[in-house]
């Protein structure tokens, strides 16, 4: 009898195993949500020394500013991006692709360096794809 029981039940997890194997199967791989950037922490007098406004060759401003633990950067009046240090004086949008920044400062505290970004207004004007902008600092 315990023999049977035994027998049924193999046979009974035989017939599932067969079943579940000979359907076809699909993996469900979720897609990326592009290039995201990972946020790092940086103490607030690290980053004090380059907050504030940069004038821009072009006339427009550069703004960065720190909210509690989080950094942002704008360019004007246009959107404020969340940004994260990308290396010794580099800063990159969350987004990967909005907005990066490298600064350069010299013994005489002046400031060098570049900014690329995705200028709305060129875009808004032009009614095409956004384009990156890469732009010099002219002073701080």
């Amino acid at each position: 009898m315990k023999r049977l029981v035994a027998m049924g039940s193999l046979f009974a997890l035989a017939i599932t195993a067969f079943a579940q194997s000979s359907g076809e199967q699909q993996v469900v791989v979720p897609a990326s949500k592009g290039a995201v950037l990972q946020r790092t922490y940086m103490a607030p007098g690290d980053f004090a020394q380059y907050k504030g406004a940069y004038d821009l060759s072009n006339g427009k401003t550069l703004y960065l500013e720190r909210k509690a633990t989080r950094m942002y950067a704008r360019v004007d009046q246009q959107t404020t991006h969340e940004i994260t240090r990308s290396g010794n004086g580099k800063f990159r949008s969350l987004d990967g692709n909005s907005m990066e920044i490298h600064l350069v400062f010299a013994p005489d505290d002046s400031v060098s360096g570049e900014l690329s970004y995705i200028d709305e207004q060129q875009r808004t004007i032009s009614g095409l794809a956004p384009q990156v902008t890469r732009i010099q600092l002219a002073s701080r």
